[in-house]
């Protein structure tokens, strides 16, 4: 009898963990107008893929996250063994992404930053510790330690590697760490820009849609979004990302009429250019993400 109920108990954790975890991931799909990427209105800058081909994808993820955060709930000190067993389940969900989508990337890096908080957020709550975005966060800096050391520093000992990533190519082209150096600080662009966008707008009376669209344009002006810079270059990273990111939050953002109008002339203008600020768009999804755990860690501590 006790073992059915903590099994039940178990269930009902995971069910609560990894459905805002997929909440997260719709909420940011369905999110517009994002400029340069897949929303309601168009496939921005992308020809390979559109709001159906993420909608396959995300369905194609959802058990692996729920073993993630099974795998955070019996979570221990071992990092090297929870890193070994999350790049097991991890690799498992970029096969069934592939086969879902016809062998599309849509979500791999955000496999990757989900999964880190799924992770974190069971192995909080198997501490019976509230999962604030700050608690996960350092949860997440914890677990990642030594990372961009690992597995982006140490190319300088083996440049001629085969197969390089993205990440790791520029990493050796400008010494951008990108999600890996994210992930090991503990998500300052999340904690510090997205989640404060997110929260103001809601409380200036915005609604969900448009809040993110606040918080994703706040992620931009600071991100060094790598999808962007395999793209392009760090100068149209500088003065056409970031700096009209900037400019956009300087006259409104969503909360003006001139300031949605930039956000729409900044998505036509991305699309013509070919590019996709993905990096930011999964920051997004984590913002998004914590913002819904954390209102259920203080309900249920309240």
């Amino acid at each position: 009898m006790k073992n059915h109920i903590a099994l039940n108990l178990l269930n009902e954790r995971l069910d609560l963990i990894g459905g805002i975890v997929l909440k997260g991931i719709l909420l940011e799909l369905s999110c517009t107008p994002k400029p340069g990427l897949v929303d309601r209105l168009n496939s921005g800058a992308n020809r390979d893929m559109d709001f159906n081909t993420f909608i396959q994808s995300t369905s194609a993820l959802t058990y692996g996250f729920y073993q993630l955060v099974q795998l955070g709930l019996n979570y221990s000190d071992r990092i090297e063994s929870i890193l070994f067993e999350f790049r097991k389940i991890g690799k498992n969900m970029e096969k069934k992404m592939f086969e879902s989508t016809g062998g599309i990337n849509t979500q791999k890096g955000l496999i990757f930053l989900e999964g880190l908080v799924c992770i974190a957020a069971g192995s909080l709550d198997n501490e019976k510790l509230p999962f604030s975005a700050e608690k996960i966060c350092c949860r997440i800096q914890s677990i990642c330690k030594g990372i961009v050391n690992r597995e982006l520093v140490s190319l300088h000992k083996n440049i001629k590697k085969n197969n390089l990533s993205n990440g790791e190519k520029l990493f050796l082209k400008y010494g951008i760490t990108g999600i890996r150096g994210e992930v090991e600080k503990g998500l300052p662009t999340v904690r510090k820009m997205g989640l404060p966008a997110l929260r103001e707008g809601l409380k200036n009376g915005l609604n969900f849609n448009d809040a993110s669209v606040q918080s994703l344009i706040h992620i931009m002006s600071i991100a060094e979004d790598t999808n962007v810079l395999s793209r392009s270059s760090m100068d149209f990273l500088k003065l056409n990302v970031q700096k009209k990111a900037r400019e956009i939050i300087r006259c409104g953002g969503m909360y003006t009429a001139e300031g949605r109008k930039n956000i729409h002339d900044l998505d036509e203008y991305f699309i013509q250019k070919g590019i996709n600020p993905g990096g930011s768009a999964d920051l997004l999804a984590i913002t998004i993400t914590l913002f819904f755990l954390s209102l259920m860690s203080a309900s249920e501590n309240s």
